[in-house]
């Protein structure tokens, strides 16, 4: 894939998950919204990696 395209989409997995982590109010579904930001980190890391 393009550099851009994964990281346009682990932009918008992790502005999701900071903003269900803010708003939610159940302690599960707050998990849920922080694994989703690790997920989008970790795709930066694995497209950096696979980039240079």
């Amino acid at each position: 894939m393009i550099l851009e395209h994964v990281l346009v989409l682990s932009a918008y997995l992790f502005l999701i998950g900071l903003y269900g982590l803010i708003t939610s109010r159940n302690m599960v579904r707050a998990l849920m919204c922080l694994e989703l930001i690790l997920n989008a980190v970790n795709m930066n890391l694995v497209t950096f990696a696979d980039f240079f």
